[in-house]
């Protein structure tokens, strides 16, 4: 269109006035926006224009028009630098966001629909909408005493917490599938907090963390609750948090002299779902700023003759949009799970 704007004035107006230099512009335009092929093509068009209208104009062999092609034809070159320039970081910028990708998803793994006699669904989003995982954690693992999973919420956000959850949640697997109670679960967790705080000098490197196990030989659920937000219990009689001792977060035990927190037990009836979340959820704040009243919704939705049909699926999606709508935006990490025991 530029191209076609400057033939048609330098065409329509007297000779007095010149538009060359709009043909010389159409290229470095042409570079914000296409790739390489289409910048040497509107280059080529628009030198092959410049020509032409000398040509027409009887001016092709003057010394003004090859001081005018000489720079057209400079200006185009860099656009087409800048545009083979671009392209190449570009594809380094892909190729690095791949990278990064995939590191991150082996660390903060898909959820699965079931493991063992628990079936969950969830959601997670990081504050940093260019990334996949914040420090906020969650982790699934089935052991001889039962599927056992983690919640949790780091200290801090962007790659300290990064690396932080990679510890919690690399300690976790491996700890859950040997040790014999949630309680020796959380003191190797701890013990690896302790070690990588000290590496970092960094003495409030904690995590709060919710601990679960579910038995596959009877319908309870174990609980271990260090300084997170509590699990809620959704049942025939409403939505409620599950009772569990207080216990500082996860790191912070030793330095303090606190006694070992064990878990507790709660049994389950058909049809109960538990709630895991961070506070990413519940410090969303609305227009008038106030926060999201998880426990309040939930009630009122799935509980009583008019509430719906409950499922992990279903809670898991309604969580996700009511908070949504409830919050313009989640400024910090944010993770949910529902799980139901089925069998």
């Amino acid at each position: 269109m530029l191209i076609a704007l400057s033939i048609t004035l330098e065409l329509a107006t007297p000779s007095a006035y010149s538009y060359l230099s709009l043909l010389s512009a159409a290229a470095p335009l042409a570079a914000l926006y296409y790739r390489t092929g289409w910048v040497v093509a509107v280059a080529a068009t628009g030198a092959a224009g410049m020509i032409a209208l000398q040509i027409d104009q009887g001016r092709a062999y003057s010394s003004h028009f090859g001081v005018d092609f000489g720079a057209n034809a400079v200006i185009a070159g860099a656009a087409v630098f800048f545009t083979v320039s671009t392209a190449r970081s570009s594809r380094r910028l892909e190729r690095v966001q791949a990278l990064a990708e995939a590191a991150q998803r082996a660390l903060l793994r898909p959820l699965p629909r079931r493991v063992g006699p628990v079936a969950m669904a969830g959601f997670y989003r990081a504050a940093d909408a260019e990334a996949l995982v914040g420090g906020d954690l969650y982790g699934v693992r089935q052991s001889a005493w039962g599927t056992r999973m983690i919640l949790g919420d780091v200290r801090g956000k962007g790659n300290g917490a990064v690396a932080t959850v990679a510890t919690a949640l690399a300690t976790f697997r491996e700890a859950a599938a040997v040790q014999k109670s949630l309680g020796d679960v959380a003191e190797r967790i701890e013990t690896a907090l302790v070690l990588d705080s000290t590496d970092a000098h960094d003495e409030e490197l904690f995590v709060t963390a919710v601990l679960l196990e579910f038995p596959a030989d009877e319908p309870v659920v174990r609980l271990l609750n260090r300084g997170h937000p509590p699990v809620l219990l959704m049942d025939a009689d409403g939505v409620r948090p599950l009772d569990a001792p207080f216990a500082l977060p996860l790191g912070l035990g030793p330095m303090l002299g606190a006694p070992r927190q064990d878990e507790v037990t709660h049994r389950l009836a058909d049809g109960d779902l538990l709630v895991a979340y961070s506070d990413g959820i519940t410090e969303a704040r609305d227009a008038q700023d106030r926060f999201y009243p998880l426990t309040a919704r939930l009630d009122s939705h799935f509980t009583g003759h008019t509430g719906h049909r409950r499922s992990p699926a279903r809670v898991a999606e309604f969580i996700e949009q009511d908070v949504g709508a409830w919050a313009e935006a989640l400024k910090d990490d944010a993770v949910v799970l529902v799980l139901e025991r089925t069998a």
